[in-house]
């Protein structure tokens, strides 16, 4: 059953099924694009939208046979703990490899802000590659050509495939709103459309396609028994 959240005018709306926050909007309208599947012109049909966790990759698996973003999109999470403003949810172990991988999700919705906690813990024997990321669709009015992105002008036709930025915060100006995004730990920055819907998606991410890279990098290492931190927040 989904979770509803309320802040004033403001409502979340999130699915366990992948901890996926499926829709976030007020009384101007949607903030995030609302889930939904999408045809594409080869006629595949593609899920987009809301904002879901790419665990424990961001992008392409590489060698560790992950598929695109990981698992945790798709597993069914644990609801543990909600009230009418915040929802935490569970993902007790992951799968192959990752089975000791216990997560948890928290989304927090406050006055014109929403904040989403990532913590993973390693309970098994060795250690892990986690390269976490969230993965917003920011709403942007239909027929939107271009967006500023931090004062600077880019076409949504030059982000067809990602492209990488380093900072600790993004601001998203469309004619519909400012949306601002930070995040301290997960600083490299996806910016990224299929134009699909009407949609820009800027993604912090813990080092873009890290599990491309053959060796991992030591932010990467989840050692055994230990918990990591990491959040996001989108302001509006």
């Amino acid at each position: 059953m989904e979770i509803e959240l309320f802040k004033g005018e403001t409502k979340a709306i999130i699915d366990p099924q992948g901890a996926w926050l499926t829709n976030l909007s007020d009384q101007r309208g949607d903030i995030l694009f609302p889930k939904r599947t999408l045809q594409a012109p080869d006629g595949s049909k593609k899920v987009r939208g809301g904002s879901h966790v790419c665990l424990p990759n961001f992008g392409p698996g590489g060698e560790s046979g992950l598929p695109q973003h990981g698992f945790g999109r798709v597993k069914l999470w644990e609801v543990s703990d909600r009230d009418d403003t915040s929802a935490t949810l569970l993902l007790e172990k992951g799968e192959g490899i990752y089975e000791a991988l216990g997560s948890t999700l928290t989304y927090e919705l406050h006055t014109n802000q929403l904040t989403m906690t990532l913590e993973v813990a390693n309970g098994g024997q060795r250690p892990l590659r986690v390269a976490p990321a969230f993965h917003p669709y920011i709403a942007v009015p239909r027929g939107t050509k271009e967006v500023m992105i931090d004062d600077e002008s880019v076409e949504l036709d030059e982000l067809s495939e990602a492209q990488f930025v380093t900072a600790e915060r993004q601001g998203v100006v469309s004619a519909q709103r400012v949306v601002t995004l930070e995040s301290k730990r997960l600083t490299t920055w996806a910016r990224w459309t299929d134009q699909l819907g009407s949609y820009v998606c800027v993604e912090p991410t813990l080092g873009g396609f890290t599990f491309l890279q053959d060796t991992p990098d030591a932010d990467e290492l989840l050692d055994v028994g230990e918990v990591k931190t990491y959040q996001a927040v989108i302001s509006w």
